[in-house]
């Protein structure tokens, strides 16, 4: 009785050793873990390369890549459509502004003999090529809108179509100097003439706030591309912490499904007489 005792306590402790033994080896060959680094690297590059490194079912593994073109597709459209717009009121601009009318205008406004000040000597700096800064003063400035056809055929125009010196309306600062503040209409049956231009001190002209709404136009659509920019780091950033949860999670839940395999030593009494066993149990 003392050796058949003696014998199943010697099976109970091999049995412990064995087991630990074979469910580590059965782990090992059985269990990859995955990477966190390569999950973070793959989805910051590509949004959801890494949950699909990680676990391929997962719905975000197939969210943050829709959720990338749509943000692409958005930027694309959005650029080229300010892109197109910057085209189109430049084209405007070269087809309804001139520089000579400007340069004819703003001399004599200097050389007006109301004109008490310096000022308006180094007043006017409007570049003589096309550049963005030519195309951002012509529709920001009031100094600049006497180069726009409409203001100049009918502040600086007779009824015959002819050039003529400008009405200059001026007011008296504080300091004693004169400021110009408006026009009077010279020809009043100008194509371009309308209420618009009714009020003396109303400086405008309707190509001049047409240009504006264009300018406008184009850069409302790069300010919904730069959105869109944005959108597409978030969405690589985010990609990244999720492509770590992923892989975090699929680590535990592969760790903690496979640890729940056991086998074990273990005598078996049979007909009257202890045998020893082996028994292989998986929690579920």
């Amino acid at each position: 009785m003392k050796k058949i005792i003696l014998l199943t306590i010697a099976l109970l402790i091999f049995s412990t050793a064995f087991t630990e033994e074979i469910r580590n080896d059965i782990i090992q060959i059985n269990y990859q873990k995955k990477s966190l680094a390569k999950a973070m690297v793959l989805s910051s590059l590509f949004p959801g390369a890494g949950q699909f490194y990680a676990n391929r079912r997962s719905i975000t593994t197939y969210i943050f890549p829709i959720l990338e073109l749509g943000l692409i597709a958005g930027y694309i459209i959005n650029y080229n459509d300010g892109a197109d717009i910057e085209s189109d009121y430049e084209k405007f601009a070269d087809q309804y502004y001139s520089r000579e009318h400007q340069h004819f205008a703003e001399h004599d406004l200097i050389n007006d003999t109301m004109n008490n000040s310096q000022f308006y000597d180094d007043h006017f700096r409007l570049d003589d090529e096309n550049t963005q800064h030519f195309y951002e003063d012509i529709g920001k400035y009031n100094k600049y809108v006497f180069g726009w056809d409409d203001w100049f055929d009918i502040y600086a125009t007779d009824t015959n179509g002819n050039t003529v010196s400008p009405d200059w309306i001026w007011e008296e600062t504080t300091s004693g100097k004169n400021l110009w503040i408006g026009n009077n209409v010279t020809n009043p049956e100008s194509d371009y003439y309308n209420s618009n231009y009714s009020d003396p001190y109303n400086i405008y002209s309707d190509y001049r706030n047409e240009y504006i709404q264009l300018r406008k136009s184009a850069e409302k659509s790069y300010y919904k591309s730069s959105m869109f920019s944005f959108g597409i780091v978030a969405n690589h950033i985010l990609s990244a912490i999720d492509a770590v949860r992923l892989t975090t999670k699929h680590n535990r839940e592969y760790i903690s499904n496979n640890s729940q395999l056991e086998i074990k030593f273990a005598p078996i009494f049979a007909n009257n007489t202890f045998s020893p066993g082996i028994m292989l149990t998986k929690r579920f």
